[in-house]
């Protein structure tokens, strides 16, 4: 099924539109759910809907879920209305609670989100739903993918294989991180890890990930899905510490101690460089590190003492 609806604006026409051809799907019984969960994206947004125009969207439910957005947002999802099965814009308790409701709502056994602010490239739920079919075991796929600036610039190329897709590898995830929309998984791999805690705002994809290569094995498809688009308004980069904090404990949670220490060195280095720039105005940033950094270290050994003495309760 191929969906073509006129642009609002030119300059959000994607660069390889003019040139797509669209590849149609093989029959796919299992159906594919995507959660595209938003708030306030009116900038980016008709971009990455328009990326998902540029595939064959049968067997594929859009469910979009807004925040009660207060821009232009929900303007644009109302133009792109035929795309989606499901339309909600409701308040929400944030992202991961956003994504929660969305797979409420799902019919699919294939389950995907992609956020309102990155690319999904073309051609690309076609060989998804291939692969899904000539492996019908694999509960988690994950392909390769670009982190790039607003306007598509590479910054980096993630290329994954089966070594890379190991829990021992994934969960010193501040080195060896997935890139959250290359990742489809089963509605049972959903229903075995999920859902996503609503309390973390900046390190639920890692949480859902690193649990589900626990319990799975992670098949890699060697194609790239998707440009996960880095930017100014971007959560992780706009709060750094909070998404290693966070980060560190996912790996607490799953056993990774020393991993999340090494994680926890990145704010130490941090905390160290804004020390260094105080003449230059920063001390009020410092003492905000330092804040972050004394209630983490409480929490890390919260949490240490935690696993030591469930470690000892199964020795005995």
């Amino acid at each position: 099924m191929f969906i073509k609806i006129k642009p609002i604006k030119d300059e959000s026409v994607l660069p390889w539109e003019n040139d797509f051809q669209l590849e149609k799907s093989i029959p796919f019984p299992r159906k594919l759910s995507i959660v595209i969960p938003i708030y306030n994206s009116a900038e980016f947004l008709e971009k990455t809907l328009r990326s998902l125009l540029l595939n064959d969207l049968t067997d594929v439910e859009l469910i979009l879920m807004d925040g009660e957005s207060d821009d232009n947002t929900m303007d644009i999802v109302y133009h792109y209305k035929e795309m989606f099965s499901v339309i909600e814009s409701k308040k929400d308790k944030g992202q991961s609670d956003a994504i929660n409701k969305g797979y409420k709502h799902a019919s699919g056994d294939i389950f995907y989100w992609l956020n309102g602010d990155d690319i999904i490239l073309p051609n690309t739920l076609s060989k998804v739903k291939e692969f899904f079919s000539d492996n019908p075991n694999c509960d988690v796929m994950v392909g390769n993918a670009y982190m790039t600036e607003i306007d598509f610039k590479p910054i980096n190329h993630f290329v994954f294989s089966k070594e890379k897709l190991q829990f021992d590898h994934l969960i010193d995830y501040a080195k060896n991180h997935l890139v959250q929309p290359s990742v489809f998984f089963t509605r049972k791999a959903w229903l075995k890890v999920g859902p996503l805690d609503i309390h973390d705002h900046y390190a639920m994809d890692a949480d859902l990930f690193i649990g589900m290569s626990k319990e799975y094995t992670m098949y890699h498809l060697n194609v790239d899905i998707a440009y996960s688009v880095y930017h100014e308004d971007c959560k992780t980069r706009g709060a750094r510490a909070e998404s290693i904090i966070a980060l560190a404990l996912v790996q607490i949670k799953y056993g990774g101690l020393e991993k999340a220490k090494n994680t926890l060195n990145i704010l130490v280095d941090l905390y160290h460089q804004l020390e260094n720039d105080n003449s230059q105005g920063n001390t009020s940033l410092v003492k905000v590190l330092q804040s972050k950094l004394a209630r983490c270290e409480k929490e890390f050994e919260r949490r240490q003492n935690y696993f030591i003495r469930n470690d000892l309760e199964c020795k005995l």
